[in-house]
């Protein structure tokens, strides 16, 4: 799948990214029960891939 976002989308979508990268850190942290915490885990290595990928073309000057 392509997906093609202009400059405000990326940064919209980076933000929300974000804000969820940082809303599921604190979630892990307390979460105690250890099969909802890898499943939270495996989320926020999916959200890193993703913004990752949105980061590369910037710093690319695309």
């Amino acid at each position: 799948m392509e997906l093609y976002l202009d400059a405000k989308e990326t940064e919209l979508l980076m933000r929300m990214l974000d804000h969820s990268l940082d809303e599921i850190r604190r979630e892990i942290h307390h979460t105690d029960h250890a099969a909802f915490k890898a499943n939270l885990k495996a989320d926020q290595e999916l959200m890193q891939k993703i913004a990752a990928k949105l980061k590369a073309p910037a710093a690319m000057g695309i």
